[in-house]
This record gives C-alpha cells, structure tokens and sequence, in this order.
C-alpha cells in the first residue's frame, strides 16, 4: 500500500482552507485514525508503516487519539512547522502535485474553524469523534503485487514461506480483531451516523465482509450523503450474495460523485498481470468497461514505479479507449517502497528513455487534456530525478536479489515483461549502470 488517493481537482480552483490556520495544517489528525489488519495504528495512510503510534492489543483508539507523538503532530501543524510523519504530502506538494493533506482540508473545511478552540497549548484533542473512516479490516487479498507483503495481502503468505523462508505474521488471513482490545465494531457503531467519508483500501476491500456490513448499516439508518471512496483492485464487482452496482445506488442518488472508485492499475495485458500478480486482465478490463457504462464517479489510480514507468502511455491509451477521459487518470502515485522500485534508481539513459516516450505521448493531445497529461508527467519527472536515499549500486543488488527470487518462485521473468531493461539489469553486480 502506498497511500490515501486523492480525488480528481483537475476541474476546480484548488482553495488552501488550512493556511487560514498555518500553511503545515491538516484536519486529519483532528478527525481520523487509520488501522492495520495487524492492529497497528497511524494518524493516517501515508504514515510510514515503520512508525506507528501504537497497537490495539495495547491501547484502545481513544487512549491512542492523544499519545505524545499525536499531540506533537497538532501543535507543530497548528504552529506551522512540518512535521516528519507527513513528508509524503510535503513531498507531493513541493513536486507540483495535490496531496492528500491539501485535498482533506478541502472537504473537511466546515470544521477548520473551531480547530483551535478545540485544541490544547499542547495538542491535546479532547474531541474524540472518528469521521473519515480508514479501519483496513483484514489483510484478505485476491491478488500478491510485487510492492506488497503479506501484511496488507493474504495471498503473499506462501510465497513468503515458500521463497524467503518465513513470515511477520502468524497466519495468512489476520483480522484487526486478533490484535484488538475493542472490537472494530464498537467504533463503526459508535460513529456510524456521524460519519462524512469512508475510504475503503485493503487487502482488497470489495471480498470482506466488513465492507458489506457497513453500507448494510448505513442504508439501514438511512444514512447514504456521505462519501464512499475505494481503493480496490477491481477483480470483483459481485461478491457472494453481494452486487456492488446495486449497493451502491441509494448513495449515487444523493449524489452520483459521492460513491468514488479508484482502482488499482497500473498497465494492461501481461504488464498488469506480472506487477499486480493474481490479475486476470480481460476479467479486469471488462469491470472497468462496467463502471465507465454503468456512469459510475470511476478513476483509476496507477501506482507508478520502473514496474510500469515505460508503460504508462499505452496504459493511457488503453483506458481512453475504453471510455475513460484523461481527467479520471491518476499518476500521482509515485511508489516510494520497497525503494529498490523507485524509479529515481533507474540509470541517466533509462531516464532520458522515459522523457523522449512521454514526451512522443504529449503530440497525441491538445488543449486542456495535453495540459492535464503534460503535468502529470512533468511530476513523474521531478520524482524520478530525485537523488536516491542509498548507494545506488546497493540498491540495484537488493533489486535484483528479490527480483530473482521472487521469479523463480513464481515462475516468472523480470526480462521478458521489461525485455528494454536487459542491458541494464544483466549489468547489476558487474559494472556500474549509468
């Protein structure tokens, strides 16, 4: 998992509601906690997964609502300074792009103006209230991309015994509530109709049943204005007794934007299938075609990384093939771990490979759609000449261990999906690339 998707300003003036508090504030740790299957607990998603603010076997989520590394977070936002738990949404902003700090005062800017009367010289938040819902239930997955592990992906599991030797985790299924000291539940029922979003990720969301019992409630009490986001890799749209299309009618009569499907993809065809292991691509691509038909508020969301980097404007051709416009397209999801598929450790010449393709891909587009797509290059750009945070040759090996590796237990082969890095992948280990 690398992190919460934004939702599509591309259309809209971007207002900055928080700088009216300091231009470092977010409402999120305000109004949210995200959880992991395995109990972990962050102020939000994009938190690096290494620094959490505790576990629920340990602590309930109202006693982690004000530990110190929470407090700290508020004060430093409310006095303006950056604090080192939101440097992805620092980062994004300073390489052009919307963060999911920027777009969360946005839609939460209603509750901005009594931040500071609710809030303690110290950080203290005594106003403890859960409403943007991020709880990852359980790290149940159809499929085990290469980015992921077996924390977030149930189907990683084997392959960890299988190829590395052993797991982090106990079981290949884990639930929340086997960390938890409260059930889950309690705090969907607790804030249930006072909810303003729900984002859904995983594992992947559309095969649990928390899913399900949540806009079952929700249809129940009649609470359906709020919005519903996915991050899902679309291989289901109907699961069990459940038909997702259906389930989501009396939230899209409220509003049809309010339901938001981001899916997980990343390319097509065999490209699809090795990055994203476990995807059937005609079956994926037929549910795309479904939810662009079907009128639904539907984007997809790639994960870039040297895994597609080279792919990516037949990606996007694919997808305004099948209906979908350059404005529902998301690329700024840059993958910064595992950082060995970084795409700043790619040499100068595969760099520059990628300027002239994207650059040949600008000549197709005119007006506000080749503005649209020349910006979202012009910040794939920034990130990929950013300088890599280790010794590029110690990377390069680590890449390539894991790499072969994983092919082998796979039965796969890096270079006949990537058969344009053969110079530079046969050259780890025997002379520097460049």
């Amino acid at each position: 998992m690398t992190g919460l998707i934004q939702y599509n300003m591309s259309n809209t003036k971007l207002e900055s509601p928080g700088d009216k508090i300091s231009p470092t504030f977010c409402i999120l740790p305000w109004i949210h906690l995200n959880t992991w299957p395995n109990g972990n607990v962050y102020p939000c998603c994009l938190t690096d997964y290494r620094e959490e603010l505790g576990n629920m076997k340990d602590n309930t989520l109202e006693e982690l609502w004000n530990v110190p590394r929470m407090k700290e977070i508020r004060r430093d936002m409310l006095l303006g300074n950056k604090h080192d738990n939101c440097r992805k949404c620092y980062q994004q902003e300073e390489n052009g792009l919307d963060s999911t700090r920027t777009s969360s005062n946005r839609w939460y800017k209603h509750h901005i103006p009594n931040i500071i009367e609710q809030t303690k010289p110290d950080g203290t938040n005594e106003r403890f209230e859960l409403l943007y819902w991020d709880f990852r239930f359980s790290n149940l997955c159809n499929f085990k991309c290469r980015m992921c592990g077996s924390y977030l992906s149930s189907k990683w599991f084997e392959d960890e015994i299988k190829i590395f030797g052993g797991s982090n985790i106990p079981k290949a299924i884990i639930n929340v509530n086997d960390y938890s000291k409260k059930d889950i539940k309690f705090y969907l029922n607790e804030f249930m109709e006072d909810v303003e979003e729900i984002y859904f990720a995983g594992g992947e969301p559309l095969i649990m049943d928390e899913h399900y019992y949540i806009l079952e409630k929700l249809i129940e009490i009649g609470h359906t204005d709020l919005r519903i986001r996915y991050n899902t890799n679309l291989g289901y749209l109907k699961f069990k007794k459940w038909d997702n299309l259906k389930l989501w009618e009396p939230f899209r009569k409220v509003d049809n934007a309010n339901v938001a499907i981001f899916a997980s993809i990343d390319g097509i065809n065999e490209v699809a299938e090795y990055k994203r292991k476990g995807t059937k691509w005609p079956k994926v691509e037929a549910n795309i075609k479904k939810c662009i038909d079907e009128g639904l508020n539907f984007h997809v969301s790639c994960t870039t990384s040297i895994m597609n980097v080279l792919h990516i404007p037949t990606f996007i051709d694919r997808m305004i093939e099948l209906g979908l416009d350059i404005f529902h397209i998301q690329l700024n999801n840059i993958l910064t771990s595992p950082y060995y598929y970084n795409i700043n450790i790619l040499p100068i010449s595969l760099k520059n490979k990628v300027r002239i393709l994207y650059n040949k891909h600008l000549e197709k587009f005119k007006g506000r759609e080749k503005e649209e797509l020349a910006k979202k290059y012009d910040s794939i750009f920034k990130f990929m000449d950013e300088t890599p945070k280790d010794n590029v040759d110690k990377i390069y090996k680590q890449l390539k261990n894991f790499t072969d590796k994983l092919d082998k237990g796979r039965d796969e082969n890096f270079l006949e999906i990537y058969p344009y890095y053969s110079d530079w992948y046969n050259s780890i280990g025997k002379s520097k690339a460049i």
